[in-house]
């Protein structure tokens, strides 16, 4: 049997700290580091921990010289007036935060968990689960938490870990870019979510063994801030500095783009969601359980005493207040953005700044109760000027595996009018490919417009893979012919194409990041209609085959490339497992194992003139498939008749301004020089460079 102290452990309070720090740190401070601080806002969270532990030294030494709850300790040093003025902020930001805590908790779930249902409804759901927790005194939660706290954590490691196969190291330079006060911003938005550690100062009447109160709360710090830095550096790579800035929830939709798509829940990243769930309910409850706090002493001091079931009174009474707040956040966007910059700019600073200013004036100052509330009433009077169940059943459902796009028209079209299919609500969940016609794609305007439309309604998956072709109704036409449905046989036509890792074929998400990023050459499969061959058979059946790849550089389409230019592109970007290639007109070659490393480079060429050479060492195991040639030349004779082809193969793409190497995202972290110089002119950049492969094959023996 639990003991009914109302005291909870050290490990307890390390857990509810946590939980508090990673529920809005987790889905806001991404976004907002990449939009200040870009690649350097891993710094930015390094110093906002190395702060936060100085900080955590402060309230170590406040704790020793209370004898009282916190709440009395402010009436005992800086008077009864000023100690209910401190109250009174301190009961503002609490309702303020339960409230925008309840906002982003109730958005978060109908973005991504439920749909068809009422904001109301769910606000009002949340809400009276906060009720029945607090019914259940600070002990019970503690209990709960501590017993789901490896339930939550474990998965959300493993959901991070599955993420990194996925991740450009590339995206992660250059480096210390940002200037002085971007880096600053960047730190201050870190401190925001560390805030919640002057809790602590709360806590002290609730912890059995007090002295080890500012302990967890030092643990809390280490382990969510590490989490910070992983999950920033994760991101980035996945997505992008300039992509990442401008998402809302970029956890959520990292979730959703490592996942395999489907599941009846919004995809299978709705089982993540128990992570967001229980981090935010337990930021909730804290909330309004230090507004309650504080509301029952005023009660006390006004001679009134609560007992038995009335000691709930205030809660509801605040949980009903918080309704109406967060109902005013969803009514009115202005009155939530003044809000959140009350809570950023002045709720921050007040918090953080009231147990400083309380060490400052303390006893060993020999500063005298007024000199106290003096230096108080200034730091609130500067604080002011401070900047800075509606649910479908399965059956009443339809769920496509192709989307088909053919014009702007025909999209606006389908899509503002595809909730319903004749009686079935459309569940996008289990798309597979996104069909584009080519004379829509290379409609600049009209695809951005696209992508910005299926960003914002976030129905259909990320990772569902993009292509192209010529007709979509030719091609719906031979799906009497194919064995499945043609989305899962384009699918399939991918991801079985041999040698190819799927991470060569482009993804809307893809197209998202590129949006804003602008770095990557992508290679949409081209789709036409083909006789099928097997070996020396040949089928009279004509099935969808990749005939070509439309060339999708930093953001727009680029023309078409064949196959083999493709190919050579997955190679040299390590998207080939392994590679066959064609030396002379009898001479097959395949390449195992292959690694190839891009490295750019000065050069002096004819004339003295300057040559931007991207050179590529290609190294690994080859094997000869069909035809001769002699022992004695045989290493020699192939690596250079590779090199030959390689080189033709990239130079002919570079007269189209493409480059295969797709060399230009990885300036930033591999030629600091080349990508001040190009990034703002991209478009010169492939005009300017020569492509080099030197071939290292070793080549086995016959």
């Amino acid at each position: 049997m639990f003991s009914e102290n109302n005291q909870i452990s050290g490990r307890q309070v390390f857990r509810l700290l946590t939980y508090d720090f990673l529920g809005m740190g987790t889905l806001l401070l991404p976004t907002m580091l990449a939009d200040t601080a870009g690649r350097d806002g891993i710094f930015c969270i390094l110093a906002g921990i190395l702060s936060t532990f100085l900080y955590l030294k402060l309230l170590r030494y406040l704790l020793k010289g209370m004898k009282t709850s916190y709440p009395d300790f402010l009436k005992q040093k800086c008077g009864k007036v000023c100690g209910y003025v401190l109250w009174g902020g301190y009961f503002l930001y609490f309702i303020l935060m339960a409230s925008y805590t309840a906002y982003l908790f109730s958005t978060l779930m109908l973005n991504g968990l439920v749909e068809n249902i009422s904001f109301y409804l769910v606000l009002l759901l949340i809400l009276l689960l906060a009720f029945y927790g607090m019914a259940g005194g600070i002990e019970g939660r503690a209990r709960v938490y501590e017993i789901l706290f490896w339930f939550l954590m474990i998965p959300l490691f493993l959901m991070l870990f599955a993420a990194c196969r996925e991740v450009k190291p590339v995206y992660w330079s250059p480096i210390f870019m940002a200037d002085g006060k971007e880096v600053l911003s960047g730190s201050y938005y870190v401190l925001f979510c560390y805030s919640m550690v002057s809790i602590v100062l709360f806590l002290k009447e609730y912890v059995a063994d007090r002295k080890k109160c500012v302990g967890a709360a030092e643990k809390a710090v280490w382990f969510s801030g590490g989490v910070f830095a992983a999950l920033y550096l994760i991101l980035i790579g996945l997505f992008g500095v300039e992509a990442l800035a401008q998402m809302k929830f970029p956890a959520v939709t990292m979730m959703s783009r490592v996942q395999v798509t489907g599941g009846f829940l919004k995809r299978t990243d709705a089982f993540m969601f128990s992570i967001w769930f229980f981090t935010l309910y337990a930021m909730l409850n804290s909330m309004v359980f230090y507004s309650g706090n504080l509301a029952e002493k005023v009660i006390r001091d006004c001679g009134g005493y609560l007992e038995g079931k009335k000691r709930m009174l205030p809660y509801l009474i605040l949980l009903l207040l918080v309704y109406g707040v967060t109902v005013l956040f969803y009514r009115n966007q202005q009155f939530l953005d003044c809000v959140t910059f009350l809570l950023w700019k002045i709720g921050t600073p007040f918090v953080v700044g009231v147990p400083v200013l309380l060490f400052l004036t303390g006893e060993r100052k020999k500063h005298n109760k007024k000199v106290r509330v003096l230096v108080l009433v200034c730091f609130l009077f500067g604080c002011l000027f401070l900047q800075g169940c509606n649910v479908a059943e399965l059956e009443d459902k339809a769920f496509p595996v192709l989307l088909n796009i053919r014009d702007q028209d025909d999209f606006q079209n389908v899509w503002l009018n595809h909730e319903y299919a004749g009686n079935k609500e459309v569940d996008y969940n289990h798309l597979k490919v996104v069909l584009i016609e080519r004379s829509f794609l290379e409609k600049e305007a009209e695809v951005e417009d696209m992508l910005s439309m299926l960003e914002q309604e976030k129905e259909v998956p990320w990772n569902a893979y993009v292509m192209t072709t010529e007709s979509c109704d030719r091609l719906a036409q031979t799906e009497g012919e194919l064995d499945v449905l043609l989305g899962n046989y384009l699918e399939e036509l991918l991801e079985n194409t041999s040698g190819i890792d799927q991470k060569a074929y482009p993804t809307l998400g893809m197209l998202y990041e590129e949006r804003a990023n602008h770095l990557e050459t992508l290679y949409i499969p081209f789709v036409d209609i083909e006789v099928e061959q097997s070996g020396a058979v040949q089928d009279d059946t004509e099935k969808p085959q990749i005939t070509a790849y439309e060339v999708w550089k930093r953001g727009r389409a680029a023309g078409l490339v064949d196959t083999d230019t493709a190919r050579a592109a997955f190679f040299t970007q390590n998207f080939a497992d392994d590679y066959i290639l064609q030396l002379a007109p009898e001479l097959y070659v395949k390449v195992d194992a292959a690694s190839c490393r891009v490295k750019e480079t000065e050069k002096i060429g004819a004339g003295g003139l300057t040559e931007q050479i991207v050179t590529v060492t290609v190294t690994g195991e080859g094997e000869i498939l069909s035809g001769t040639v002699s022992a004695s030349e045989k290493e020699q004779l192939l690596n250079t008749r590779m090199e030959d082809y390689l080189n033709a193969t990239a130079s002919h793409a570079l007269e189209k301004e493409i480059d295969i190497t797709n060399s230009y995202r990885n300036l930033g972290a591999d030629n600091r020089t080349w990508y001040f110089k190009y990034q703002n002119t991209p478009a010169t950049y492939e005009k300017n460079i020569k492509i080099q492969y030197l071939i290292k094959i070793n080549w086995k023996s016959e």
